[in-house]
C-alpha cells in the first residue's frame, strides 16, 4: 500500500509504500541515517552497533529503546505514528473490530503501538461517530505470516488428495 506518494524507493519498485515507514528495516533506516549524519543523539545506538552505523538495524533500535535511549524511543513514535496512519487508511475502507500487527517490529510491543494507537485515533475517519479498531500484536509475533501460510498450504494439500 501506498502511504506517502513519491516517497522512498520500495524494493518493489514502487515508491512511498507502508513498508518503508512502519517495519523494522524503516527503525534500521531512520537510526543508520542519524549516526551517518553525525548526529549526537545516536551515541547509544551507535555503541550497541560497535560503532558501525552500517550495523544499527530494527533489533538494534527495539533493544536501545527497551533500555530506555530516548532517540531509540523516538524512533519508535515516527514508526508508530505511520503505523497508525496506514491502519486508520485501512480501517476508513474495511472497518476491523480488529487489526493484528506482526513481523519482527511487532516484538517491540507497546513501544509500537502506544504511538500507532494515538495516529491511527487522530487520523480515523468518522473517528467519533463510529467504534475505534483494537491494535494488537499478533500471538506468534514475527512468525504469524510464516505460521498462516504452513496452515494455508496443510490445508490446500489436503483439499487435493
Amino acid at each position: 500500500m501506498v502511504l506517502v506518494p513519491g516517497g522512498l524507493r520500495c524494493e518493489c519498485g514502487n515508491r512511498g509504500c507502508w513498508e518503508q515507514y512502519a517495519s523494522g528495516n524503516a527503525l534500521g533506516r531512520e537510526g543508520r541515517e542519524l549516526a551517518e549524519a553525525g548526529s549526537p543523539v545516536v551515541t547509544e545506538l551507535l555503541a550497541r552497533a560497535g560503532g558501525d552505523p552500517a550495523a544499527i538495524v530494527g533489533s538494534v533500535v527495539t533493544a536501545a529503546a527497551r533500555a530506555g535511549d530516548p532517540a531509540a524511543v523516538d524512533l519508535f513514535r515516527e514508526v508508530g505514528h505511520w503505523l497508525g496512519l496506514g491502519v486508520a487508511n485501512l480501517a476508513a475502507a474495511l472497518d476491523p473490530g480488529t487489526v493484528v500487527v506482526g513481523g519482527g517490529v511487532s516484538e517491540a510491543g507497546e513501544l509500537l503501538l502506544l504511538p500507532a494507537r494515538e495516529a491511527f485515533s487522530h487520523n480515523l475517519t468518522g473517528r467519533g461517530y463510529r467504534p475505534q479498531a483494537r491494535l494488537v500484536v499478533a500471538e506468534l509475533g514475527p512468525l504469524a505470516g510464516l505460521v498462516g501460510m504452513a496452515d494455508l498450504a496443510r490445508h490446500q494439500a489436503g483439499r487435493d488428495t
